[in-house]
This record gives C-alpha cells, structure tokens and sequence, in this order.
C-alpha cells in the first residue's frame, strides 16, 4: 500500500515558533552576487509578533527528508489588512548592503572574502584559496557580495551561503553525481534549452605579467602582458577581459580557463519542478533517472532552488546547468595548461 507523504515545515522568528498558519512560505537560494530570500505570508489572524533583525530558521519536511533550508534574520515586514509579509535574508543578503572601501596587499581571494565578512561579522566556512592578489581594491562600486562573487571567479569557484549561514567559496566538481531524483515520483516535469556555442576562447589580460607573486615585476605595469605570445583576438569567437588585479600569467590564464569552462556548462540549461526536496541546494549535483529519450538525465549541477509551501502546493523548482568531464576541476587544471603553454 503507498503512504500519502505530508510536508510540513518549523519556523522560528524570534522567540515564536511555528508549525502551522503560515500561508504561504517560498524560499529562493542563488549563488552570488544574487541573495538568498525567504518569504512567509500569514493571516491577520496570527498572533505575530516577530520584528526587524529578529533571527529566522526555517526546516523543511517532505515526509522522506527533513533539512534546516535557511538561517537568517528578517528584513522586513508588509502588514494590511489581508495578513504580513515577513522577508528574512542571510549572510549574502547582508554582505549585498555592504559597500567597502579598502585595499587589500598579498592576499589570496580567500582572504579577501574572510576579511570583508568579518567586517559584518559573518561567519565564513570552505573557502577555496583562489588566485594569489599582489593587491586588491574593494571599492564601493561593488557591494561586499559582488567583490566576494567576482574575485572567486577568477579561481572557478562559486560564493554561496550554507544553511548554516556561513559564507561558502568552492569549486563545485559535476563530473559525477551525488544522488538521484526519479521522473515520475519526485520529479513532476522538466525542460531543457541547448544553445549552440558562440564563443571559442576567453582570454584574461592582467596589468604586470609577472612569473611569480613573489616577483618584484608584478607591481610593475607591462606594455606587453604576453611576452610576444599574444592570443588571438579579441574578434568574434575570441572573448576578451581585462582584470588589472591579476598580476601574474598564471593568474590571468586561471580566470579565462574558468570562464571558458562556465561558459561550457551554460550552453545547455534546463529547469525542473519536483515534490519538495530541501535537500537540494546551489551546487548540488545530481542525475535524473526514467527521463523520457532526448532529455538530459545527468549529471547536471544546481544554479538556484525555490521551495514553496502552502495551500495544496509543496514543491521545488530547481535551475540547473550540465555537468560531466567538461565541469571537472581537473578539466580546469587542463585547459589552464593549455592556456599558459600558449604564452610561454
């Protein structure tokens, strides 16, 4: 005989804790420099009494899986006559409203994201080291979040918030999946989009050029940064990008290697819609089994979820990229061999 599953959820805003009342409850996690956000509407019949900067957990039961999905605080609250709205934010939310000013000397990108959250008092959890920065500007252009998201890139790694509220920077590795989701019983439909390719090449520039961090060349601003091993371009096909902070050849190649390698994974996307997973998160891999021929079963990688709870609704939709030997680290390590072999 098959047992009906019942989601239910946990949510603490401040001293209350509910189980039930709650509306509606939708909750949308991204990799930086988007935010996390979690958003709770209730009757004006519920006795709330939550406020601003109260803190905020919410779990998630699917009747299988029971997972904390968020940690936070609350940002807000909309009140009329038909109920309140309580949006709540995480450490990522917090760090987008920070706009810093400082420089940074002999750092790596790990360093840069653990100084700028302990600014804000954040805590920080697997952080991928990243390129090595003679320096670096944290200027008030970007906002902490997008200065976290973007020096991470150079590296290949992405910037998320854990459920746990730490800030994470890793290099996700797709090349074999995780676990595995069943069209027709978690999985409710699914579509994909496959685009032709439009760029072969990406091509980081820095400033200096130099062999080694250590180098005294490397504050030193080069006429030539590919030591008359120019790459061809830019021109269509051949994709350009100028990063001032990246000081050493192997810097440069590091970053265009991990573009080109993003690029890759984003030419084929899909979306899907399954009965509530809170396991799922921004990074996880998966495969996708008894999906119908012509469809991608896997592995592919999580680039954002939403979960949503309410009247007659427990469900999960999830964004997602391929996967496979073209999104394994090593095949970063690869092309960054290539890369470096050219300018040589």
């Amino acid at each position: 005989m098959t047992t009906m599953l019942n989601p239910t959820y946990e949510l603490t805003l401040g001293s209350q804790r509910w189980t039930e009342q709650a509306a509606r409850i939708r909750l949308t996690l991204a990799l930086a420099p988007q935010v996390n956000l979690l958003a709770v509407w209730f009757p004006a019949a519920a006795p709330l009494a939550a406020a601003k900067g109260d803190d905020v957990e919410l779990r998630l039961n699917s009747g299988e899986k029971d997972e904390v999905v968020f940690t936070g605080s609350i940002d807000s609250l909309r009140s009329g006559f038909d109920g309140t709205r309580v949006t709540c934010l995480d450490a990522g939310g917090r760090l987008a409203g920070f706009r810093p000013a400082v420089t940074f000397e002999q750092v790596t990108a790990a360093t840069v994201i653990r100084n700028l959250a302990d600014e804000m008092g954040i805590e920080t959890g697997e952080l991928e080291d990243g390129p090595t920065l003679p320096y670096y500007v944290a200027d008030p252009s970007r906002t902490a979040w997008e200065h976290m998201a973007r020096v991470s890139a150079w590296g290949g790694a992405a910037v998320s918030v854990t459920k746990s509220n730490k800030v994470n920077a890793l290099i996700i590795d797709a090349s074999q999946a995780e676990l595995a989701l069943r069209y027709g019983r978690e999985i409710i439909g699914l579509m994909a989009d496959s685009r032709l390719p439009v760029v072969d090449a990406f091509t980081v520039a820095g400033e200096a050029g130099a062999g080694d961090a250590a180098s005294p060349d490397v504050l030193r601003a080069s006429t030539d940064f590919f030591a008359g091993n120019r790459p061809e371009g830019p021109a269509l096909g051949k994709r350009w990008r100028f990063e001032p902070a990246l000081r050493t050849v192997n810097a440069a190649a590091t970053a265009g290697a991990a573009r080109q390698r993003l690029y890759v994974s984003g030419r084929e996307t899909g979306q899907f819609k399954a009965f509530l997973q809170p396991q799922l998160r921004c990074g996880t891999v998966l495969e996708i089994q008894d999906l119908p021929q012509g469809l991608p079963t896997g592995p592919i990688w999580v680039t954002s979820v939403e979960h949503r709870l309410g009247q007659g609704e427990a469900s999960t939709t999830v964004c997602f990229r391929q996967g496979g030997d073209s999104f394994d680290p090593m095949a970063l390590l690869g092309s960054l061999a290539g890369a470096i072999g050219g300018l040589v």
